[in-house]
């Protein structure tokens, strides 16, 4: 995978696309997939968070991965 960002499972990469089109599609994401889960304790969360947030942001990068 190309870009600027690493593939990592809790970063949506977004290989070539302009900051401006990175921002209309993480919208559009957000409100057809609805804000990413969160936590209990942000600082320090536990596996289960981390697979959960892994989880939701499939999805996301699905859309970007596209585009």
């Amino acid at each position: 995978m190309e870009g600027f960002a690493d593939p990592f499972p809790l970063v949506v990469p977004g290989s070539n696309l302009t900051s401006t089109k990175a921002r209309l599609l993480l919208m559009a994401c957000l409100m057809k997939f609805r804000a990413l889960p969160v936590a209990a304790d942000p600082l320090a969360p536990t596996p289960e968070d981390t697979e959960r947030l892994a989880a939701a942001t499939a999805p996301f990068q699905k859309v970007f991965d596209s585009h």
